[in-house]
């Protein structure tokens, strides 16, 4: 019990530490380097960027710096917008074997679509500060599971590491392989959306009960799936294999549903149909194995022909890369770019993509005069593992490269030396 309690003092003071040492200027001039704008700029040499209350006032090359503007000189290196993680558990786990550090699962309760990870985000998470010390700067944040179909509602949150860092509601998160067989389960979540439906068009007469509740879902539950039926939510349907994914296909046809696919093992079989049907995916470009009978066709080429046929998609690695490690990332779409895949089209994928496909691409995603100032500056290709981060800006904030990460590397580094006291 003390050395639990001493823990959570250690890692409150660090989290203070970290706050204090935050560079709040009232302007922020990044000068030099090349920029990947991510938008219809292009690449621009030996660009600036001005930077006011957390968004971007001026992109250019031949830009004024005010004078009170704090300057980080990024001559020689490369600048980026920060990048996205599209299905973590940031904020909301910091220990996967302590029960009260993670706060992501809705299983053994009433909750299914109801859930929400809003209310469980860790506002002084060390996981978030490591991650976005090493290039990561926003991210959804999603549940990953419930005893139902559906997980319930992700959050898009800024790696600030404040009470703030949450940036807006995300997408519905279901999957299809949690409701019993795929002949089950695809019935089940027709029949789930006809029934919210009508839960919907006759509120009044069940309230008045004269309609017998023989419904799958609470009332509750079909409530936070009204949003998602009348198209003003995304959902995420977690499938692999071509058939589920061929299903998910119909289900947005049918049911005019805003969709997006996670994993999507197998989406380069079923290529143009997803380019036709316009729906975006999410996978992991480390997926090459038969793990499941979902995930026969695994190929390593997946992000590759699936960009060869026109299909929206962003890179998202899971595990232990979906919280601790998030920030690989980076690596992912540089393994990508090894199996075919353009640098380009790589860094969009945790860009700029990533942004369009969960709706955020206004205030995120690309470097743009309005946009918010999230931001990172590499010491070389940010797609090579050899590569660090020089200074990482999100919310216009320059946060220092430190975490208890650092911290720990720093205190033990050299043993004949007096361990430095956290401070």
């Amino acid at each position: 019990m003390r050395m639990s309690l001493l823990r959570i003092i250690v890692a409150a003071s660090v989290a203070m530490s970290y706050t204090a040492h935050m560079s709040h200027a009232e302007t922020l001039a990044i000068k030099g380097g090349t920029l990947h704008t991510m938008s219809k700029k292009g690449v621009l040499n030996n660009a600036t960027i001005l930077i006011k209350d957390g968004r971007i006032t001026a992109v250019g090359q031949n830009i004024t710096i005010p004078a009170n503007a704090e300057i980080i000189n990024a001559v020689g290196k490369i600048i980026i917008p920060g990048a996205m993680h599209s299905g973590s558990r940031l904020a909301l786990s910091e220990i996967s074997m302590t029960e009260d550090s993670n706060e992501h699962s809705a299983k053994k309760s009433p909750f299914s679509a109801a859930f929400d990870v809003q209310y469980g985000l860790r506002s002084n998470s060390v996981v978030v500060t490591d991650n976005r010390r090493q290039g990561l700067t926003h991210a959804i944040t999603q549940p990953s599971g419930s005893d139902g179909i559906f997980y319930g509602s992700s959050a898009l949150i800024s790696l600030t590491g404040d009470a703030g860092m949450r940036l807006g509601k995300g997408p519905m998160i279901a999957n299809p392989a949690n409701g019993g067989n795929r002949n089950v389960s695809w019935a089940k979540i027709r029949l789930i959306f006809d029934q919210v439906k009508f839960y919907d068009q006759n509120r009044n007469r069940i309230k008045r009960g004269e309609w017998f509740n023989d419904f799958l879902l609470s009332g509750y539950n079909m409530d936070a799936l009204v949003a998602v039926l009348k198209g003003r939510q995304k959902l995420v349907l977690m499938v692999n294999s071509e058939d589920d994914l061929r299903q998910a296909i119909a289900l947005k046809r049918d049911y005019k549903l805003d969709v997006i696919l996670s994993g999507a093992t197998e989406a380069w079989k079923v290529a143009r149909e997803l380019a036709a049907a316009k729906i975006p995916v999410i996978i992991n470009p480390l997926e090459d194995l038969p793990g499941s009978f979902g995930k026969l066709a695994a190929t390593l080429r997946n992000a590759a022909l699936l960009d060869a046929a026109g299909v929206i998609f962003a890179i998202s690695p899971g595990g232990m890369a979906a919280n601790h490690n998030a920030f690989h990332i980076y690596q992912m779409a540089g393994l990508a770019v090894a199996h075919g895949l353009s640098w380009e089209r790589a860094l969009e994928a945790i860009t700029i993509r990533p942004a369009e496909i969960f709706g955020f691409d206004k205030s995120l995603g690309s470097v743009e005069k309005g946009k918010l100032a999230n931001l990172v500056v590499w010491d070389g290709d940010p797609l090579e593992v050899t590569s660090n981060t020089s200074y990482v800006i999100v919310g216009g904030v320059n946060h220092p490269l430190i975490s208890r990460r650092t911290l720990l590397r720093d205190r033990y580094l050299d043993l004949t030396k007096k361990p430095l006291a956290f401070q």
